[in-house]
């Protein structure tokens, strides 16, 4: 996964409004012919529509290059779109709506949901028969529970509309340096509440930060939630659980540490990386994303990682990335082939060998040094952490209802509300859009 931060002033129901005008466009052949170009994209080539900044663009160059060296008769152009996944999904369905659908688009957990519901994909089932062996080969190394999720979240039929790739959970990269020097024992499965608390009276003193405290949806609140044994809805994505006895006692922990002066007051542009990096911070969280910070920062050898704080049971919210085929594309064929591609070892080594910010689909590759040599010491934890993980809870207004999440969180973290007043009232907000 990449950034899942909200975007201020970004019009959710727009996109969502967008998508399903987009959805009559292929199919009524008004406001552009199926398989139009997009902007930039000539006639006739495989678009693969994804997200990244700059510096993943390079990297996912580099695995699409191989690919067209291997499939010369294969026209792919990659289009990056930069920003959150709720700015992603806006801008998909914008381009979707003008008429211009790409032929693949990467999506993650946050907008699987929204996309089947708008009727924009074909059924990828005559392509997993026609390629039984492949795909079964494929889904015996990764985890049963990324198919199992993709099937149960990504589905409102029977049918199969995507292929589940790298994945992302939430764990905990601390400065083994600074908790030494603050006389913290950091344990193997990262700190209980109790312990999170003394961890950052110590780590005080010697004039630093214990963690961050934020309102960033899967970044921040979720991971309370998960290691609280609740989440923002219930396993279906049918009913709010946000005001929850767990989700209030998770916030009022969360708010504790601000509190307490043991994390940055919310809401500031800072960069927890570059904090840590200056000796101001004893722990920062993250996914896969971590590892390449680590790197940036020059501290890999001076991380360890543990799982995020619990309170007695360990979670973590999990999103992953799916490729998929959006009916409007006359090259189909084609586009199976490069998912095909994507779903190889090659491909996955490839990947991990540049530095990608998400963990390998596949664990033959999660687990060897293509994607932890060079790693920080316990990053095998962002694998083990798929064992009870938690879907990132995103019905098909999700994103809609992330904002409201993000925005209430905020409020009680930065002390303007209680938070069994404030989730009631968040809870209250959600409601209609389920």
């Amino acid at each position: 996964m990449n950034d899942r931060t909200r975007a201020p002033g970004l019009s959710r129901r727009g996109a969502l409004g967008l998508l399903g005008a987009g959805a009559l466009l292929p199919l009524a052949g008004c406001g552009g012919a199926p398989g139009a170009a997009a902007d930039g994209v000539a006639a006739g080539t495989v678009e693969f529509v994804y997200l990244g900044d700059i510096n993943q663009r390079e990297k996912f160059q580099q695995l699409f290059d191989r690919f067209n060296t291997q499939h010369p008769d294969i026209d792919l152009q990659a289009s990056a779109k930069s920003g959150s996944w709720s700015q992603f999904v806006y801008a998909v369905a914008t381009q979707i709506a003008g008429g211009r659908p790409p032929d693949i688009v990467q999506i993650a957990t946050e907008g699987q949901q929204l996309f089947v519901s708008k009727n924009v994909l074909e059924p990828l089932d005559p392509y997993i028969t026609a390629d039984q062996e492949l795909v079964d080969e494929y889904y015996d190394d990764i985890h049963d529970n990324l198919r199992t999720w993709t099937q149960r979240y990504g589905s409102l039929d029977e049918h199969t509309y995507y292929i589940p790739g790298g994945y992302n959970p939430i764990v905990q990269f601390c400065n083994t340096e600074l908790l030494d020097r603050a006389g913290v024992n950091l344990p193997e499965d990262g700190w209980t509440w109790d312990q999170l608390m003394d961890a950052g009276r110590r780590v005080k003193q010697q004039g630093a930060f214990l963690m961050t405290v934020q309102n960033g949806y899967w970044h921040d609140v979720l991971p309370w939630l998960t290691n609280n044994g609740t989440s923002s809805l219930n396993e279906d994505w049918t009913e709010a659980t946000i005001n929850s006895p767990e989700a209030i006692e998770a916030a009022q922990m969360a708010r504790a540490l601000v509190e307490a002066g043991y994390a940055p007051e919310p809401g500031g542009s800072y960069d927890a990386p570059t904090l840590m990096q200056r000796g101001e911070l004893a722990a920062f969280h993250d996914g896969a994303f971590g590892i390449v910070n680590a790197d940036r920062i020059g501290m890999t050898d001076k991380i360890r990682v543990v799982y995020f704080p619990n309170n007695g049971i360990h979670g973590s919210p999990v999103g992953w990335d799916a490729w998929d085929i959006t009916k409007a594309s006359t090259h189909q064929d084609e586009c199976w082939q490069f998912i095909s591609y994507l779903m190889s070892r090659e491909a996955g080594e490839f990947f991990a060998q540049t530095g990608g910010t998400i963990v390998p689909a596949r664990r033959s590759v999660a687990t060897s040094d293509a994607f932890l040599g060079g790693a920080p010491d316990g990053s095998i934890r962002l694998v083990d952490a798929l064992e009870f993980a938690t879907p990132n809870p995103s019905p098909e207004r999700g994103p809609e209802i992330q904002t409201i999440v993000e925005e209430g969180w905020l409020q009680i973290i930065a002390g303007y509300a209680d938070a069994r007043t404030q989730l009631n009232r968040t809870y209250d907000k959600i409601g209609p859009l389920l």
